[in-house]
């Protein structure tokens, strides 16, 4: 059965968030539980009317563009149950991850002792835009042979970003790449050759203790690197996303066959949304680029998509 797109959930923007701390804390003491522990990010004082395009999924029909701003992604998923609409959807959303990879160690790999390094990351990115171009393209003829290609760049850039790790952690190279944004990086370029090959093998079954193992790593990171990158002053969203790191990657979630995971994909992606806002708007102040931003909570959209196939 083809799934239905994630239904909005409610956001707020930074200055929200404060008004209504003291209604949440009531909220809290009155017995309003959450999956996560933290608070609940979204005061119900504080509601406010959040851009549905954001927690959506777009299926990924024949012929499907991925637009050039980060702002106007969709979150690509498939569009049917069979290989071919698998590989379409993840071709089209996975070689824009890699894509922007590819960007953000750009950005952060400066000056001339990285020219080389950073020459490396352009030419990745050629390759996963000229890839993602023609994802759309994906078709019953052409799949296999197209999967191939991508397992292989996606193998290859991830043996880069493994390389990278090895030299960030011992002392050999300084960027601004934190030794684990390499490893996490890494691991979604793997997860991306193995899925493929899956569909080039005939399946598209998702294991569910696979797909809550991958992706609340995935979510309690980011949530480590957003406490890392957010200004010192914003207090509240430091705590919101320390306690989210520690549920994801500390508590975890033992209930696979229940809701708590989907809670907590629920409360992280409102939080990333109120995020991606706010960093947009410039009412939370961080070093975290909106490209960044939109890159994390479309993969939240694309955790809770997978919870429900799975």
């Amino acid at each position: 059965m083809h799934e239905q797109q994630i239904a909005p959930a409610s956001s707020s923007r930074r200055d929200a968030l404060r008004a209504g701390a003291a209604v949440t804390l009531s909220g809290i003491a009155g017995g309003c539980a959450t999956a996560t522990g933290i608070l609940p990010v979204v005061p119900p004082a504080a509601k406010v009317v959040q851009d549905s395009s954001q927690v959506a999924t777009t299926p990924a029909s024949p012929g499907a563009v991925m637009p050039q701003k980060a702002e106007d992604k969709p979150t690509f998923v498939s569009e049917a149950r069979d290989p071919v609409a698998y590989s379409r959807a993840d071709n089209l959303f996975w070689n824009d991850v890699m894509m922007e990879h590819a960007q953000f160690f750009q950005m952060l790999m400066w000056g001339p002792e990285l020219e080389a390094e950073r020459r490396q990351a352009e030419d990745f990115q050629r390759v996963f835009a000229d890839l993602l171009r023609q994802s759309g393209g994906v078709s019953r003829e052409n799949h296999v042979a197209f999967n191939r290609r991508s397992i292989d760049q996606a193998r290859r850039f991830s043996d880069w970003k493994k390389t990278m790790e090895q030299r960030q952690a011992s002392g050999r190279m300084h960027s601004l790449v934190f030794p684990l944004f390499f490893t996490h990086t890494a691991r979604e370029a793997d997860r991306f050759a193995a899925r493929l090959d899956q569909y080039n093998r005939g399946s598209i079954e998702l294991d569910r203790r696979e797909v809550i193992d991958f992706w609340t790593k995935t979510m309690g990171e980011h949530a480590g690197f957003i406490v890392q990158l957010l200004d010192p002053n914003e207090l509240l969203l430091i705590d919101q996303a320390r306690k989210l790191e520690e549920s994801f990657l500390r508590q975890g979630f033992r209930d696979v066959a229940g809701d708590e995971v989907m809670k907590a994909g629920r409360e992280i992606l409102d939080f990333k949304t109120v995020g991606e806002k706010g960093i947009r708007n410039g009412r939370i102040r961080s070093v975290i680029h909106p490209s960044l931003a939109s890159h994390v909570r479309r993969e939240a959209v694309r955790f809770i998509d997978e919870l429900r196939r799975a």
